[in-house]
């Protein structure tokens, strides 16, 4: 089954990441789920280490938001999710890249190309993103690209909002 691309940026196609997947794309979910790039995520993100939790994982994920795959495009392989959850048009969302990607900009380049989608397809008013205190690089990716901290109920969590 083809995938429908949300949007494209220089270095990333992402596309909806629908099930079922097949084994490679299983095998990288798994890599991309490891304890060291879910370590400030939530625990339904933890202990992810089989195809098989992969793929339950994902089914349990996409019954409340959208998970979309990010593909690089010059190997056309799986290096990260965004998960978008829609309410009152407002998108809540989180993204996460295998470790292998961190460091490369990836994060920023995804988040100029989600702000320009939401720009452009009036969809969204707000854009609204939650980092762990303790995930300062996120915080700071969220800041660079215009996002401004609000305030949380939750002493553990730093909550980002850009207004389109």
């Amino acid at each position: 089954m083809t995938k429908q691309s949300l949007f494209n940026t220089q270095r990333l196609n992402i596309k909806a990441l629908n099930t079922p997947l097949g084994s490679s794309e299983l095998c990288q979910l798994v890599c991309i789920l490891s304890d060291e790039v879910t370590e400030h995520l939530p625990p339904s993100f933890q202990g992810i280490t089989s195809e098989h939790a992969a793929k339950t994982w994902l089914n349990e994920q996409v019954q409340t938001s959208q998970v979309y795959g990010l593909y690089l495009n010059d190997v056309v392989q799986l290096a990260g999710l965004l998960i978008i959850y829609v309410e009152n048009h407002q998108a809540h969302i989180g993204y996460l890249f295998a470790k292998s990607h961190w460091g490369k900009g990836l994060a920023t380049e995804l988040l100029a190309g989600l702000i320009a989608y939401g720009k452009s397809h009036n969809e969204w008013h707000v854009i609204n993103g939650g980092v762990s205190k303790d995930n300062r690089a996120s915080a700071h990716v969220l800041t660079k690209q215009g996002f401004v901290e609000t305030p949380s109920n939750n002493s553990d969590m730093l909550h980002f909002e850009l207004t389109l």
